[in-house]
């Protein structure tokens, strides 16, 4: 019997104007060409989801850039194979990103203009979450 993983990531949010990024995943990946907040799968090193996606999050984005983190997951996507924690990150500005091989692109998206190839997690993290997630980005936007 397959083990059920854990994975943890990062919606990345720009406080200056609430655009969110994703990476377009790679024909290695699971689910590839599909958009989706950089994140990955749970080591033992990591000891707990929030680790996992503060070093993935880093790995694939190359970005050594300061944020705020949410203090526990904005979701948890629970399937018979993942457990899948997402949290929040805030950035003060948009920053470059270095993908690897795991991505083919990445992109800064305003919330009502996501790409439709969106990877299904994300999608049903947005179908169960999206007007929260929504007011949290205004409220960010509104802090400065």
């Amino acid at each position: 019997m397959e083990r059920k993983k854990i994975g943890a990531g990062i919606i990345a949010i720009d406080k200056q104007t609430g655009d969110i990024l994703l990476g377009r995943r790679s024909s290695d990946s699971t689910a590839p060409n599909t958009w989706a907040p950089f994140g990955g799968t749970f080591e033992i090193s990591d000891h707990n989801p929030k680790n996992t996606a503060k070093r993935e999050f880093s790995e694939e984005t190359g970005s050594d850039a300061e944020y705020e983190l949410s203090k526990s997951p904005f979701y948890i996507q629970n399937s018979p194979r993942l457990t899948f924690y997402t949290y929040i990150g805030i950035f003060e500005n948009k920053f470059p990103v270095s993908i690897t091989k795991e991505h083919l692109n990445y992109g800064w998206f305003p919330l009502e203009s996501l790409p439709s190839n969106l990877l299904y997690g994300f999608k049903e993290l947005l179908s169960s979450k999206e007007s929260e997630l929504k007011e949290l980005i205004e409220r960010i936007k509104n802090v400065q």
